[in-house]
């Protein structure tokens, strides 16, 4: 009686070990620029960037004052972008809130007839502390980094606490 030698490849096992072969090596591939780009901001400090926002000098008590500023390529994001923020005076105190709603990034506008910031995509409303009071929003309104020069305000691009 002839011994089968059953440790041989036979060739439909072979070209299904092949294929199974090649199919983790292609996934491995196209995996490591996608997790790469996943786990980048891990490793990558951000450099902190200081810009003028302007004068608050006339920024009344209690009134939400909303400014432009800019920031060029490459010091927040790809692009240049115009960011707006508002400035909260509260007696000597100063918050400088960005204008992005923590629910879906849409960007809020004070309204003076409730007397809150107003989310107009979901209807999320804050405080004039940033604080959320109704709606969606899951967080306060960030607030940035900030320094006063005499009466001039400059913001960095980062928040006091990450979002």
């Amino acid at each position: 009686m002839a011994h089968r030698d059953t440790r041989r490849l036979s060739r439909r096992q072979f070209a299904l070990l092949g294929t199974q072969v090649a199919g983790a090596v292609v996934a491995v591939l196209l995996g490591i620029p996608i997790v790469g780009f996943v786990l980048s901001p891990l490793f990558r400090r951000q450099q902190p960037v200081w810009r003028e926002v302007g004068d608050i000098g006339g920024v009344p008590d209690r009134q939400p004052t909303k400014f432009e500023v800019s920031f060029p390529l490459g010091e927040w994001t790809a692009a240049n972008v115009n960011l707006a923020v508002y400035v909260v005076k509260i007696n000597t105190e100063y918050l400088v809130f960005s204008n992005v709603c923590t629910h879906m990034q849409c960007p809020v506008r004070w309204q003076d007839s409730l007397g809150q910031f107003l989310c107009p995509c979901h209807g999320g409303l804050y405080d004039m502390t940033g604080n959320n009071v109704g709606g969606p929003p899951p967080k306060p309104l960030p607030q940035y980094v900030h320094r006063i020069d005499g009466t001039t305000l400059f913001i960095q691009n980062r928040f006091t606490e990450s979002i």
